[in-house]
């Protein structure tokens, strides 16, 4: 379980990046639209605020001061818009317009044309200015004279550094030779080339940029971390509009934590969750387990003490109906059958220690019996001694009387013997009694 569930964290953490990522270039796609849309309508309204001051100024061209009033409204209507010149007929050589570049670039190509990064008029102190050049025709091929637009790189920056999508994005347009027309940072514009900026890495990602190409790369600066997006910059497509190629490009920079911030937060949030969760699957696991394996110690414990010998040590009983709680069961019927057999034991134990007393005491009452046999034999005995000596004697006796001897001593003497044979045949007699009555005895006690 804790296996599975690692592996669907895992399949959640690459899924949820993956689509975090494509969300991130789905935003920064939007967001280089966005800006380059906001580019294009402020070059669309310069465009549009000369074109119209060239139609109404067209018929007023030759009124003195014309030139000069439509400059200044120029200026005042379009708030992007910071300064305007035109240029024409007489003023053309008093004015030395002639001799500068935007002029006779915009009278040699004779359609309106956007002129890349420029220092102001005659002023090195002022910041650069991207100027929309529209050449003044009354009709035929050759331009009588050239409007000029100035738009301020700063305020264009400032204006499009508001639209950016998060604190710590921005966004920059650069021109084909790596000049800023919009800058980063929304302020006056200190390095307005690209590639004066320090830093290899830097000079890099500007190539990248300006190559035409659209796509995203990794960037690092100051120890940050960033995602530069880019693209060509195009231009809305409107009726009566100069389409010529600018040759500019478009990128917007975002940090890596405002595109994967909600992603490391969503996976704090997982590995939380998940640790939490294994955690408690390891909780649970080791309190079921305890719970388990504490029937099983008990278990252990009677069974223990059944064979040390407490036979009578009871086990709870359990309506449990998994293995361990079969188990109780069994132990429960073999604890019983066991008391039942060790009380039989018990009592044929008790039966034959009885029995063996009694034979104990039988024992000892056949050998006092026959301690008593013996010492009556040996009486026996001794009784049968007196009158075989006696008889012996008269026997001898009688063979030592000569013949001469009366018959009177000789009937004396048979007598004595015959007398004493008796006596030794009584006694004999008693003996085998006694005998007899004692195989008896022993034929009944067995």
């Amino acid at each position: 379980m804790g296996l599975l569930l690692a592996v669907t964290l895992l399949v959640m953490f690459f899924v949820s990046r993956r689509a975090m990522k494509e969300d991130a270039l789905h935003r920064a796609s939007q967001t280089l639209e966005g800006a380059m849309v906001k580019v294009d309508n402020i070059l669309l309204s310069v465009e549009e605020t000369t074109g119209n001051m060239y139609y109404h100024m067209l018929p007023q061209l030759d009124k003195p001061g014309a030139a000069y009033e439509y400059s200044r409204k120029i200026v005042e209507i379009n708030p992007y818009i910071t300064s305007c010149e035109i240029i024409c007929g007489d003023s053309i050589e008093s004015s030395g317009a002639a001799k500068q570049q935007w002029f006779s670039q915009a009278m040699k190509e004779k359609d309106p044309i956007w002129l890349n990064p420029l220092e102001s008029v005659g002023d090195k102190e002022s910041e650069p200015v991207v100027s929309f050049c529209l050449p003044i025709s009354r009709g035929d091929d050759k331009p009588i004279g050239v409007m000029k637009a100035d738009v301020s790189l700063s305020l264009l920056s400032e204006a499009v550094a508001n639209t950016k999508p998060t604190p710590n994005s921005y966004c920059a347009l650069l021109d084909r030779q790596g000049t800023f027309i919009v800058h980063p940072t929304g302020k006056q514009l200190m390095q307005p080339d690209a590639f004066s900026v320090p830093g290899e890495m830097v000079h890099d990602a500007v190539a990248t940029i300006i190559s035409g190409d659209e796509g995203y790369m990794p960037f690092s600066i100051a120890g940050l971390d960033f995602y530069i997006f880019y693209k060509p910059f195009k231009r809305a497509v409107v009726p009566n509009r100069s389409m010529e190629r600018l040759g500019w490009s478009i990128a917007v920079i975002m940090s890596k934590e405002d595109i994967f911030g909600e992603f490391y937060l969503l996976f704090n949030y997982v590995v939380v969750i998940g640790f939490s969760g294994l955690l408690l699957l390891f909780v649970l696991c080791w309190i079921i387990l305890r719970l388990r394996l504490r029937q099983v110690r008990m278990l252990t414990d009677r069974v223990q003490h059944i064979v040390e010998g407490h036979y009578e040590e009871p086990i709870p009983r359990t309506k449990g109906r998994d293995e361990i709680g079969r188990l109780q069961r069994k132990f429960i019927k073999m604890r019983r059958a066991v008391a039942e057999e060790i009380a039989e034991l018990e009592d044929l134990t008790k039966s034959i220690q009885q029995q063996g007393k009694e034979l104990k005491q039988a024992y000892k009452e056949a050998k006092k019996a026959d301690r008593m046999k013996t010492a009556f034999l040996h009486n026996m005995t001794d009784q049968m001694v007196a009158p075989a000596q006696t008889i012996d004697k008269d026997v001898v006796s009688l063979c030592d009387h000569d013949k001469d001897s009366g018959k009177q001593d000789v009937a004396q003497l048979v007598n004595d013997i015959q007398q004493q044979g008796n006596t030794i045949t009584q006694v004999l007699n008693q003996v085998l009694n006694l005998s007899e009555e004692e195989m008896r005895k022993e034929v009944d006690h067995d």
